[in-house]
Order: C-alpha cells, then structure tokens, then sequence
C-alpha cells in the first residue's frame, strides 16, 4: 500500500509538471489576446469636466487601436472619490480603467479621512494623459474682470464671496483655501459633484465665483458666460498665454497644475499595462487628437507608467506643503 500510494503521487507529479508549460502557454495567449471583449473606462465626475473633454476621444482612439469597444462611463460623486473606490475593488485584468486627476490621486486622500482606498497601493497607473491648467472666474455680474479688481471689491463688499468648485478635496478646494489663506478674505468654498456642476451654477448666477478647468472656462468665455480673471497654476499656460496667474497678483499664490492620466485596479498584469500605455502615447501623438485637446485648453502628455506615478507622487508631497502652510485640516 505504501509503495501504491507513493506511485500514485509521483504520477501526480509528474502530470503537474507536465501541465506546467501548458498553463503557462495558455496564460500567455490570453494575454497575447487581449482585449477580448469591451473596455470600460470609468470617468469619476459628471459630463462636462475636464477627464470627460480628454477621457471620451481618448476612448475613441482607443477603441479603433484595440479593435473593441471602449465605453466611456460616468461614476460621479464625492469628488471623484466615488468613481475611484468602484475601480479600486474591479478584477485586474485591463477591461475597467479609469481617468483620473491627480488631486484624486493625492489631495483628496489629504483633505478626507474617509477615502477608503490608497491612491498609489490600490492601483495599476497607465500613462499620464493631459495637462490642464485651472481657471479662477467670476459671473459676469460680478464688478470684476482681474484677480486686482476682485480683491479690491471683496475688501468692500465682503459678504457674497461664494467659490464653486468641483468638490470636497479637490484642486478647486485647495484653491479657495490658499485665497482665504493669502488674503484674509472670508470666501466660502461652495462644493458641488464635479466641474461641470460648478461651471453651470457660475454660469447660472447661483455661486459668483468659481474655479474650474481652463478647457471649460475658455469656451464660457468666449460667448461671455463668464470671466476668467486668472490661473491658479504656477506659469503661465501655453495653450492660453494670455491669461495671467493669480500668483502674479497675489504673490506666493500658486499650486501643481491639474494632471490627468489613466490607471486600473492594482496588480494588473503588466503585458496589459504596457499594451495599453503603448496604445494610449500613440492616441495622444496623433495629430488630430493633439489639436483637439489644445483646442479645449489641454496640453497632451504621455510617457511611461513609471513616470506617471512619479509626478503623480511628487505633486501629492507639493500638496501636502501647501495644506501645512496655510495650516488647513483634513475634514
């Protein structure tokens, strides 16, 4: 019996090592497969925001490279951390990515004890997609159309300094934080689901001020829904060089500009990443995509997952710095 049963578990051994190769193989060609059925790409804040004007012709590209399709979803809420705790938790295997933005990668987890996942341990990064500077801008009923003339005005009439912006934690918050911090000023930080909401309620004269993507307040602009009295960014964009940043007025004003990029749930495999990085850079080398992102006030990136997590880590440390020093709280 002994000699049976150690026969029998030598054969079983065998089979495994047998079957070893084989499994590998096939592990392989279903990677080498992929994509076998549709991509979905969830985007965590309503239509109209920033990561809806990069993430829907990135998805087109996308869909025509891999030769399936990429449905665009919109998982809005919490400041975009609604969408991001649904991907966290999604199987790895490259068919639910998500565009995000650095400050939901990095400040809301600064700002909110109750972000339920890391934003570097929970997930694959891609590829960093898009730069877009941030607009600070004013109803046009507001006797404002500069960063000096609104300060001037607030000093006089400091009772309706209402800023919308795109939700607890966001870039947007930090900008209202650092303009009370700066000024001394009592303005309010007035949060809504995400950039599109806020945009419609400047527009609609239910907040007066608000901050917002440049792509969105461009447009606005242009048929006089809003003004644009300045960037909250550092320099100057060069999709818009004539519109001058806040710090140029209100000095030791600046922030990381608004990053956009692609990632998945953690442990993607990295044939997969690589495979859809590379598609991604191309998308974002064509021609005809590049002038419609600059057109809508977006400046096109790409480069290596590696890179991608880098600055996405090193833009969380600038914000940390900048909450220590205006000595803000998380909520």
């Amino acid at each position: 019996m002994p000699f049976s049963t150690s026969r029998r578990s030598l054969m079983m051994a065998g089979a495994a090592l047998a079957a070893g190769p084989a499994l590998a193989a096939g592990a392989a060609q279903a990677q080498e497969r992929y994509p076998a059925k549709p991509i979905t790409l969830v985007i965590p804040f309503p239509p109209g925001a920033s990561t809806d004007l990069v993430g829907r012709p990135l998805a087109q590209r996308m869909s025509e490279a891999l030769g399936v399709p990429v449905v665009v979803e919109n998982r809005a809420g919490a400041g975009g951390m609604l969408g991001s705790e649904y991907v966290a938790r999604q199987r790895p295997d490259g068919y639910t990515l998500e565009i995000v933005l650095n400050a939901t990668h990095g400040l809301i987890s600064l700002f909110n004890r109750n972000v339920s996942y890391d934003p570097f341990r929970d997930f694959s990064y891609v590829v960093l997609a898009a730069s877009a500077p941030t607009a600070f801008m004013a109803h046009p009923s507001v006797p404002a159309s500069t960063v000096a003339e609104l300060l001037d005005h607030a000093r006089r009439s400091p009772d309706n300094l209402q800023v919308g912006s795109s939700g607890v934690g966001s870039h947007h918050h930090l900008g209202v934080a650092l303009l009370r911090q700066r000024t001394g000023l009592p303005f309010v930080h007035v949060p809504f689901r995400g950039g599109g909401e806020a945009m419609t309620a400047l527009i609609g004269g239910h907040v007066p001020l608000a901050f917002g993507t440049l792509s969105t307040a461009l447009e606005a602009a242009r048929s006089k829904q809003v003004k644009i009295l300045g960037l909250m960014d550092a320099e100057r964009a060069a999709v818009a060089p004539g519109v001058p940043t806040i710090g140029e007025t209100l000095e030791g004003y600046s922030a990381p500009s608004v990053l956009i990029g692609v990632l998945g749930p953690a442990r993607m495999p990295e044939p997969v990443v690589a495979r859809l990085n590379a598609v991604i850079n191309e998308a974002l080398a064509n021609e005809a995509v590049r002038m419609r992102l600059m057109e809508l006030g977006v400046q096109p990136m790409g480069g290596t997952p590696d890179a991608f997590r880098d600055r996405f880590r090193a833009d969380m440390d600038r914000f940390r710095a900048i909450m220590e020093t205006a000595g803000i709280q998380p909520e």
